[in-house]
């Protein structure tokens, strides 16, 4: 009994070793869904690299979108996202974004512009197995709103 309570805190212990964040490869694509007055779904395709030894699973998670230092919503990933082992993967990621008040009329000022600002603020969780960890994620780029033009796209 002794050795079989050892093994468990032995598997407990390295379990909880710390895994490697996936690394963002690059951007591979927009497609629209549904869009109204209070909010607006799609998704986005990105290449990402899972550099751990096991698969890792991004689980459904809410964060604070804001541009240019002008709050947009809430954007939701709508299903966990799977990362194979040791690959780049291209990953489609369905999201839904609850838009504040009047955040749609500031979205088509941003359309006009060359670049904006673009951050995401909140705790993702994600892991292996049953083992899930919660990050808080703080991300801000630069981008050009006519990259998100669905209409721009070369299908």
């Amino acid at each position: 009994m002794k050795i079989l309570s050892y093994f468990i805190i032995f598997i407990l212990v390295t379990s909880c070793a710390p895994f490697e964040l996936p690394e963002f490869i690059s951007y591979e694509g927009f497609k629209m869904g549904k869009m109204d007055a209070k909010q607006v779904s799609f998704s986005l395709s990105i290449k990402l690299k899972n550099p751990n030894s096991y698969a890792l699973k991004v689980k459904k998670t809410s964060l604070n979108l804001s541009v240019d230092d002008g709050k947009i919503g809430i954007l939701a990933l709508e299903k966990t996202i799977k990362l194979p082992r040791k690959k780049e993967t291209i990953v489609e990621i369905p999201m839904n974004l609850s838009l504040e008040k009047g955040a749609l009329m500031r979205m088509l000022t941003f359309s006009m512009q060359d670049s904006i600002r673009l951050n995401l603020e909140g705790d993702v969780r994600g892991g292996a197995l049953f083992f899930t960890k919660k990050f808080p994620l703080s991300f801000s780029k630069s981008i050009s709103p006519k990259a998100l033009n669905p209409f721009n796209q070369n299908d």
